[in-house]
């Protein structure tokens, strides 16, 4: 996927996502694992100027509920219609949930229904200059200490913790690694862990940042991928 092509799903799915309702200051939740759609939801509420409040597919129904409540969120997104139906019941009764979203999967909204997939919202797949206008316009009205994320711990210690962190927090991380590790947009990136963990998530942004190819592993075809896309940069977490 070239970076023209995500800039244009970047671009498509935030204004989709604006005409179902999410403006700037909305949190947004979203579940699910490593995949392409997952840093193009990301980036697209990002653009829109909302916040992001990743989790994986994982996430235990209390947990689930704890978060949307305790973070204020008016959205979510979900990877699968599997992963809905799991937690369905469990969200049907939230009051402050306004909207759903799958990112993959067939059209699946019903009259005066809240919910909707992707395909239901990325009909129009052509933009004109007026929205590429308004796509940036966007962007530049975003300010260094507005908050970007909001990402809750593992809840090992009891209940999840929601840290928050702004632009500026993120964006000093992207500033600083390329220089530290010397990186290039020659190399080539092999992603690992879970996107939605701050560590993963702020290495693939860095590697963005430099025009990388950043390539979505998983651990079944972490060997396979080794030897076939041959990474410059892999991000791990030492064990102790």
């Amino acid at each position: 996927v070239p970076y023209s092509k995500v800039f244009e799903d970047v671009l498509l799915l935030g204004r989709a996502l604006s005409s179902k309702g999410v403006v700037k200051g909305d949190r947004v939740m979203f579940l699910s694992d490593n995949r392409y759609a997952w840093i193009v939801t990301d980036l697209a509420i990002m653009s829109i100027g909302a916040i992001t409040v990743p989790r994986g597919s994982d996430t235990p129904p209390q947990e689930l509920v704890f978060i949307l409540e305790n973070s204020g969120c008016a959205h979510l997104v979900v990877e699968t219609p599997e992963l809905l139906d799991r937690h369905r019941e469990t969200i049907s009764g939230l009051k402050g949930l306004k909207t759903v979203f799958v990112m993959i999967g067939p059209q699946i909204h019903a009259p005066f229904g809240k919910i909707y997939s992707y395909q239901d919202i990325l009909k129009e797949q052509t933009y004109s200059e007026r929205d590429l206008h308004h796509f940036i316009e966007n962007g530049n009205k975003i300010h260094s200490s507005d908050l970007l994320t909001i990402i809750y711990t593992s809840g090992t210690t009891g209940m999840p913790k929601g840290v928050r962190l702004t632009h500026a927090n993120v964006m000093h991380n992207i500033n600083c690694i390329p220089d530290i590790i010397n990186l290039t947009s020659a190399d080539r990136w092999l992603s690992i862990l879970p996107s939605w963990h701050i560590f993963e998530r702020t290495t693939e942004y860095v590697a963005f940042a430099q025009g990388c190819c950043l390539v979505y592993s998983s651990v079944k075809r972490f060997a396979q991928d080794l030897e076939q896309y041959r990474p410059t940069a892999v991000a791990t977490v030492p064990r102790v």
